[in-house]
């Protein structure tokens, strides 16, 4: 063997070395357990213009999902070559080595036909990785969520024990009193410590149906449902509270929208929860504004306000049981708990959008199930509405 041949066999030799310290390395890389996938991408991108004949000149890019890693913010004007980043079949990217210039003699081409077969065994490497991280974020989002639903249930079935074993004797308390009142030449002070026993059964009794709600203990009492008619016969409820509160409530009613089986009283309990969280959130006045409307084949109704907002690390938690950020006596975090729990149970979506001191969006959505029947309107009982 001549000294060119050995010359030839050296070099291959050394792009081979390369090669492989490259595959070694996006191995090291991509087996840290803590590492994010962008974190695995951008330190792989990096790495690899060291594996072409040209380093200093070659610039690594990782196309994914219209992301992009770069191993340089200097722009490539050279000859570039590229591999596809295909996952469980789909493209979704490539992975390109570009030249920041021709980088060539005129005995060598720019690049290698190793370096093709390379870049293809980063792509399909780089593959496997996307898809493995991605299987178990999923898998960790699916078990964060059957633990979530495992304590919903153990949860459900405690507040559904408690409300059984404290309905009678709130019921007892709510009936001597009531008998209390028809006492003769009973003392007004004593009428009023009565009103006070009265308020606070009352109060008791509608967190005991909240807790059963919770728990799923009633079933649905199915009927045509028509929201925007609800929205406007439930507005005598909390209309008196935005008033005092300093609340204007503004409507975008549609007054054709399709009937829906639903549970009427449970989603009437929905929508003065909404209200009444809305309300509480502008404590120094503000602006609701209730739609409903037809969105494909779902029902839309948004309860939106000018209030405080809530903190983006609160917001994923405000559906949890028994979560509040009111003070002691202003709320027993169980008003949210149950909207999710209707709407859920109606196969319907609740989405929150929030942004502290500009306000919050509540969009709930429910299926047409049956063929929409559009209603006619209301008459002038409810024109100050629209």
């Amino acid at each position: 063997m001549n000294v060119s041949e050995l010359l030839i066999e050296e070099s291959a030799l050394k792009e081979r070395v390369k090669e492989l310290s490259c595959l070694y390395s996006i191995a090291q890389i991509s087996g840290s357990p803590s590492a994010s996938l962008d974190e695995i991408l951008q330190d792989i991108v990096t790495m690899l213009p060291k594996a072409w004949q040209y380093p200093d000149s070659a610039i690594a890019r990782i196309v994914l999902d219209q992301q992009t890693f770069s191993s340089s913010v200097h722009h490539a004007e050279g000859p570039s070559q590229a591999s596809p980043l295909v996952v469980r079949g789909v493209e979704r990217g490539n992975v390109q080595i570009l030249y920041t210039q021709t980088a060539q003699s005129k005995q060598n081409e720019p690049f290698l036909e190793e370096e093709q077969r390379l870049l293809n065994e980063v792509a399909r490497q780089l593959s496997l990785i996307v898809d493995r991280k991605e299987t178990t974020a999923e898998q960790e989002r699916l078990q964060s969520k059957l633990q979530h639903a495992d304590r919903l249930v153990t949860i459900g079935q405690l507040a559904a024990g408690v409300a059984h074993e404290l309905n009678e004797p709130l019921n007892s308390i709510l009936g001597f009193a009531q008998l209390a009142t028809k006492v003769p030449d009973i003392p007004q002070q004593v009428l009023a410590d009565i009103a006070k026993i009265e308020a606070a059964a009352l109060h008791g009794r509608k967190i005991i149906r909240q807790l059963l709600t919770f728990a799923r203990q009633k079933p649905l009492q199915d009927s045509r449902v028509n929201i925007t008619q609800l929205v406007r016969e439930s507005a005598d409820t909390w209309l008196s509270r935005c008033a005092s509160s300093g609340v204007q409530v503004e409507y975008a009613l549609d007054d054709n929208i399709p009937l829906i089986v639903a549970d009427e009283s449970q989603i009437r309990q929905v929508v003065t929860n909404l209200v009444l969280n809305a309300v509480q959130a502008m404590p120094t006045g503000g602006t609701l504004r209730i739609e409903t409307s037809v969105a494909e084949s779902n029902l839309r109704m948004s309860i939106a306000d000018t209030g405080t907002g809530i903190l983006p690390d609160i917001l994923p938690r405000i559906f949890d049981p028994f979560f509040t950020t009111k003070d002691v006596n202003q709320g027993t975090g169980l008003g949210l708990s149950v909207v999710h729990g209707i709407i859920t149970a109606h196969q319907g979506q609740i989405s929150v959008n929030s942004t502290p001191d500009i306000g919050t969006r509540v969009t709930i959505s429910l299926p047409m199930s049956h063929p929409p029947e559009r209603v006619r309107k209301r008459g002038a009982k409810h024109a100050k509405y629209k």
